[in-house]
């Protein structure tokens, strides 16, 4: 976990500030229903725990998992732009450590891609960590990480479910 003392969630989000740093391989991103042997790209999971329902090997980058964000005081809030703000931090942070993850992951996998692999379908429009990771690391290094499209026959997520509304009051 980091430490969130000094972040100033009210404040407007800042870019991050650009550096050149080479990109030790090919990336993108997909969920990990979406993942197919056949797309070539190394499955990388980047959630805190491992789903149930993953039935493939895969490597994990914890550094990439948003811990904050499912553990401690942030833990189930419903705000995408604190979310977002809180993972970025969570980067800019750890940003030697990510970047040490992705160059051994290059080291172990030399010439394959590799795809950041979370739950949302950000095909369908959700929000996600791992595209908030993929357009941090366009800004601050320059690296494109494309979202793999979903595969042919796949059926869109279910729709969440609707908060219930609070009932009225007499008061």
């Amino acid at each position: 976990m980091i430490d969130l003392s000094r972040l100033d969630l009210n404040a407007p989000e800042a870019p991050a500030e650009r550096i050149e740093v080479p990109q030790p391989l090919q990336l993108a991103t997909t969920r990990y229903q979406n993942w197919r042997e056949s797309s070539g790209y190394l499955p990388v999971g980047v959630t805190v725990g491992r789903p149930r329902f993953v039935r493939y090997d895969f490597v994990a980058v914890p550094v990439l998992a948003p811990h904050e964000l499912m553990k401690g005081r942030f833990a189930k809030i419903d705000n995408i732009e604190i979310e977002r703000k809180i993972y970025r931090e969570r980067l800019r942070v750890r940003e030697a450590e990510i970047l040490a993850a992705l160059e051994e992951l290059a080291h172990k996998y030399p010439e394959v891609p590799a795809a950041l692999m979370c739950f949302e379908d950000v095909n369908g429009g959700l929000d996600c960590h791992r595209r908030w990771a993929a357009e941090w690391f366009g800004q601050r290094f320059g690296w494109d990480v494309p979202e793999l499209p979903n595969p042919a026959g796949m059926a869109p997520a279910r729709p969440k479910k609707p908060k219930p509304e609070e009932p009225p009051t007499l008061f």
